[in-house]
């Protein structure tokens, strides 16, 4: 308790350092964020039935929908990754989408595939159906797997924006009484 009485106390004084530390702290949390996406993105595909994709590396994989907001585009279609021996890449859905929102786009995992063997690979995507007018706007996406990292920084950025609120409200508490004790 008396750390706390001791914050309080000098709170004029804490507050404003601690809002300008924990500002530029949640700003790097959230530049990191955005950074951790986008190099997290292997390469896209547009929407075809059967088309050939190299993987350089083995490892973990993320196929991902990527559209407009609200489409319908990627409904009831299923995927498939034959490996460069001629064997289905062994696939689970993914447990907790972590999905990139923007005002026009989405961007959400569905599967994650193991590769195991690196080279040229077949992905088949079964009941696409005829060509559409707006399937250019629609692709697949592969990208590393980012859902600790990502985690990891939302946990950042709501202890940085907990502790900037609290620097603020701590100034504008000593401030409205006019630096007295409680």
């Amino acid at each position: 308790m008396d750390l706390l009485a001791f914050i309080y106390q000098n709170g004029l004084w804490i507050a404003p350092p601690g809002f300008f530390l924990f500002a530029l702290l949640l700003g790097m949390c959230i530049k990191s964020l955005l950074q951790t996406i986008r190099r997290s993105r292997l390469f896209s595909v547009p929407l075809l039935d059967r088309q050939e994709i190299e993987f350089a590396e083995t490892g973990k994989v993320d196929l991902c929908l990527e559209g407009p907001l609200l489409s319908r585009r990627f409904a009831h279609l299923e995927y498939e990754l034959t490996g460069p021996d001629g064997l289905p890449v062994k696939s689970r859905r993914v447990l907790f989408r972590t999905g990139a929102r923007g005002f026009t786009k989405i961007n959400i995992p569905i599967k994650v595939y193991a590769i195991t063997q690196p080279g040229s690979h077949i992905f088949q995507l079964k009941g696409l159906g005829e060509a559409k007018p707006f399937d250019g706007e629609h692709r697949m996406v592969f990208m590393r797997p980012r859902f600790k990292r990502i985690l990891l920084h939302v946990v950042g950025i709501v202890l940085a924006g907990s502790f900037l609120i609290g620097s603020l409200v701590l100034f504008l508490l000593r401030m409205s009484m006019g630096g007295q004790s409680i």
